[in-house]
């Protein structure tokens, strides 16, 4: 069942830090840094921030970064902890205008979706950028005994996903550098639109 604003925004009630929030950056991020040609300046989107620790990264890197969740309990932690390096932007994924973006980094978003809705969101994501833009992140293609949220996905199912909505796949290989949480069950990939 999909979860809207309202299901997100009670997690973020319930628990002072939600399970999947690291307390940090991910340590993916500067490992998928090292494998994509952004320059300082560079417009950004990280979509489903939560807590916004990668977008703030971004942001201290050089980067030009909206952040996007749908509920306002994350943007007001992000806010909190990142100030306002960051546009922060309480927007679903799905619906808003913003962009084109030069590259949208996705760690947690895509793994949040319900396996029903992936095609639609890689389909949104290409919207959402420019000619030539990178659609770079991570996800879980192990999550134990977890039924999801997050919901893992199989390397050959994300590869035919990525080509599907028209993006040229230029990188997919295992993860080396995950939070120790999450080591060994996370695979990176870097597409541009074509």
């Amino acid at each position: 069942m999909f979860r809207g604003a309202d299901d997100w925004n009670r997690i973020y009630e319930e628990e002072s830090r939600p399970g999947w929030d690291m307390d940090g950056p991910t340590p993916l991020l500067a490992e998928l840094l090292g494998e994509v040609d952004l320059r300082p300046g560079a417009h950004l989107a990280v979509p489903g921030c939560g807590f916004g620790h990668d977008a703030a990264e971004l942001a201290r890197l050089g980067f030009e970064v909206e952040a996007f969740d749908i509920a306002p309990l994350a943007l007001q932690g992000a806010k909190a902890r990142h100030g306002d390096s960051v546009r922060w932007r309480l927007n679903d994924w799905f619906t808003t205008d913003a962009g084109p973006f030069d590259a949208i980094f996705d760690h947690t978003c895509f793994v949040a979706m319900e396996p029903a809705r992936r095609e639609s969101y890689a389909q949104v994501t290409r919207t959402r950028l420019a000619p030539g833009g990178l659609w770079f992140g991570a996800a879980f293609h192990d999550t134990g005994d977890r039924v999801g949220p997050p919901f893992a996905v199989e390397r050959e199912a994300m590869q035919a996903l990525i080509r599907g909505a028209g993006f040229d796949l230029r990188l997919f290989r295992d993860a080396t550098q995950s939070h120790p949480r999450r080591a060994g069950r996370e695979f990176l990939w870097v597409a541009a639109k074509e």
